[in-house]
């Protein structure tokens, strides 16, 4: 990625928690606050945050992923011809101006062709279960600054194939709904992954702490897990006891 969007970022790049136990930031750059950008895709999708934690122990519990275990079919969405929509619609969320909106626009392209690249070196191309574990594990590996390998996002993603097909609104959930949570997914894990790496490139430890929390407040939101209480490896992810 180019360094001049990403130390852009860094300047610009500023969040707190908005208020204790909200699921929102506050930008100090914008002064604007984020309400989950996937909220709207969430309602579509029924991707419930409670269950997803209830079933991750469940499977820990039943060792669901042992040797035999029937496979569950992934959830997959077509690519579209037309331009994504979702880099103006997260770029809209970290600022009102319009030459910031502009040049994060340009970066979360980016981060698009990047993660298109990575899930189909992964084997998995539009595929909502590895965005969901590739999300976990950029969250999991900068908040808690423990590596997270490609073999435990592998197998983090089966597991989400497993929890997208507890989902009931999964069976109605539309392609583009599909591929916009994907999307923003994508966009939040590449932003939090580039800004944490070039800042601590710059040994700049204020702005990594700041990448972190993002990290960690992105996790609890989209997923309702707090990653220090988790750990990714080749079982996927498992809660600490």
């Amino acid at each position: 990625m180019k360094k001049k969007i990403i130390l852009f970022l860094l300047c610009v790049f500023a969040f707190i928690p908005a208020a204790e136990g909200a699921n929102s930031w506050s930008s100090a750059y914008t002064g604007g606050v984020w309400n989950n950008p996937g909220s709207a895709l969430l309602d579509t999708m029924i991707y419930n945050k409670m269950m997803a934690g209830a079933s991750l122990k469940k499977m820990q519990r039943e060792n669901s992923a042992k040797a035999g275990a029937p496979e569950i079919s992934r959830t997959v969405y077509r690519p579209s011809s037309s331009p994504s929509k979702v880099p103006l619609r997260v770029a809209e969320v970290f600022s009102n101006e319009n030459a910031s909106k502009k040049e994060l626009t340009a970066f979360f392209k980016e981060a698009l062709v990047s993660f298109d690249q990575i899930s189909n070196q992964a084997g998995r191309p539009h595929d909502l279960g590895f965005a969901l574990a590739f999300f976990a594990g950029v969250c999991v590996g900068i908040s808690t600054e423990n590596e997270v390998d490609d073999s435990a996002i592998l197998a983090a993603a089966t597991q989400m194939d497993r929890l997208l097909a507890e989902q009931p609104g999964m069976t109605s959930a539309t392609n583009a709904g599909k591929k916009d949570f994907a999307e923003v997914l994508a966009c939040m894990a590449i932003f939090a992954l580039a800004g944490h790496n070039q800042a601590e490139e710059e040994g700049n430890g204020e702005a990594a702490d700041s990448f972190r929390q993002f990290g960690r407040q992105a996790m609890i939101e989209f997923l309702g897990m707090d990653p220090h209480q988790l750990r990714m490896d080749g079982q996927g992810i498992r809660i600490l006891q």
